[in-house]
């Protein structure tokens, strides 16, 4: 969960237009089932192997002053809106 936290932190560090890009890229990453989604707790090789991939992502994309824009396929895009990970947060009128 920190390391969900620390990408949503960063995710705030990009320009305003990008940032549901980078966010839909971390939740692919974090939820969808083929990149670790779902992983039993006592799975403890692949668990401490996704953190370790889960840092480097942070840091060199995230934290990357340099990256700008992140993508998805359009095919992994139409399996997160099945799995509903891919909806635009609702912003309220101030």
């Amino acid at each position: 969960m920190a390391q969900y936290r620390r990408g949503l932190r960063l995710i705030r560090t990009k320009p305003e237009e990008s940032r549901y890009d980078f966010t839909l890229y971390l939740r692919h990453f974090f939820r969808h089932p083929s990149m670790g989604g779902g992983l039993s707790k006592r799975d403890f090789t692949t668990v401490e192997y996704m953190m370790r991939r889960a840092d480097k992502m942070l840091q060199d994309i995230f934290a990357n002053p340099s990256a700008r824009r992140v993508r998805l396929g359009a095919g992994v895009l139409d399996e997160m809106h099945k799995l509903g990970l891919a909806h635009r947060r609702r912003t309220s009128s101030s």
